[in-house]
């Protein structure tokens, strides 16, 4: 049998243990709440005939989801099995119990049957079934789970390729009345800080870092970053590019950025601190 045919159970054992568990379920249910005669029988008698409920549900659910599917691969793949056991084997499952649990009360209970009785059995019966849909709809969830965070970390590593591969691309930053440009790679731009009616360019050049004055305004010149997710506005005077940034510290004032190559920390207003610990996070 090969994998695109295995039932959806991880292994044998998991699917045992995870069956041995809701008939001990089954066990403390019946001995708790006693939904069937016991008064005749002493405490010991009582506890290994109510353990035999157990042993009914543990066997009957052995032959119907693990002997049966495995003996007949071909009729339960795995696309069956995602949101818990196929609807015919549920129902054999129900079946099958029920009718164990009326030939176990009235033969070794000696208990007659009423249909008061045979209602009772049915909806303990059906426990099992109910809570194996649950599990394995939990199951189906997790793996569900797993597939997304793995497609999330592929998107994510594709868009910083992209990025990467477009922080090689020039931008020129012009003054307001276009009379002065700087031309510069984005790789290389740190962060621009506002200063009255002048921004100041703090970037590379050499492996140093340099400093321009440009005649214009953050606001007029932050469309031109937009699509760049590794510049964001930290402040209402900064824009900074967080390739450059190395941790999140916090003082008396509020919090500040520490960007490589700079000795100076940028401040980070509350409004943008969610966003910023977010980015850090993921360059983490």
């Amino acid at each position: 049998m090969n994998n695109q045919d295995k039932p959806f159970m991880s292994s044998l054992k998991e699917e045992s243990g995870r069956l041995f568990m809701i008939s001990f379920g089954v066990f403390l249910f019946i001995l708790f709440f006693q939904p069937f005669p016991l008064e005749m029988l002493t405490y010991d008698n009582r506890l290994l005939y109510v353990a035999g409920f157990g042993g009914i549900t543990f066997f009957s659910a052995c032959i119907i989801l693990i002997l049966l599917p495995f003996s007949n691969a071909k009729w339960f793949k795995t696309s069956d099995w995602e949101s818990g056991p196929p609807l015919i084997l549920s129902i054999f499952l129900l079946i099958l119990n029920a009718t164990a649990f009326g030939f176990y009360i009235r033969f070794v209970g000696k208990s007659p049957l009423s249909l008061y009785i045979m209602f009772k059995v049915v909806l303990v019966c059906l426990l099992p079934v109910l809570i194996l849909v649950i599990l394995y709809k939990n199951k189906s969830l997790e793996r569900v789970i797993v597939f997304l965070q793995k497609q999330n970390k592929s998107y994510i590593t594709k868009i910083r390729e992209i990025e990467k591969n477009g922080e090689d691309k020039q931008i020129a930053i012009y003054s307001g009345n276009k009379a002065e440009k700087l031309s510069l790679k984005y790789k290389d731009i740190i962060f621009i800080k506002s200063a009255d009616n002048y921004i100041e360019v703090h970037y590379l050049e050499n492996s140093s870092v340099e400093k321009k004055l440009i005649r214009n305004t953050l606001k007029d010149i932050e469309s031109q970053f937009t699509h760049h997710n590794n510049f964001i506005r930290c402040h209402r005077t900064s824009i900074v590019n967080m390739a450059f940034a190395e941790k999140l510290t916090r003082n008396y004032s509020g919090y500040n950025l520490k960007l490589r190559k700079l000795q100076n920390e940028i401040p980070v207003s509350r409004q943008y601190l969610i966003i910023v610990k977010e980015i850090l996070s993921d360059h983490n």
